[in-house]
């Protein structure tokens, strides 16, 4: 026959709060406030960078007129007709 071990064995269990839940939800939280501060930022129009500041560089304006002649040019004149060949 098998012989079996009289003494009985003990097993400890200890229950343990679970802890991985709670920062997992803290870092979806942190992340949806990161998200909505963005969103708000540009829907704001970035503020801070359409300043008008006095060390800014003038904006350039340049405006170019191009004018079309009010008469057509004279035609050339006719060449004069060469004198007859002298004998």
């Amino acid at each position: 026959m098998a012989e079996h071990d009289q003494q009985p064995t003990s097993v400890n269990v200890s229950a343990t709060p679970a802890s991985g839940g709670v920062s997992g939800l803290a870092f979806i939280v942190g992340g949806l406030v990161v998200a909505v501060l963005a969103v708000g930022y540009f829907l704001m129009g970035m503020p801070g960078i359409g300043r008008h500041d006095a060390a800014r560089a003038p904006e350039k304006n340049i405006n170019v007129t191009i004018e079309q002649p009010k008469a057509a040019p004279a035609a050339p004149a006719a060449p004069a007709t060469p004198a007859a060949p002298r004998q």
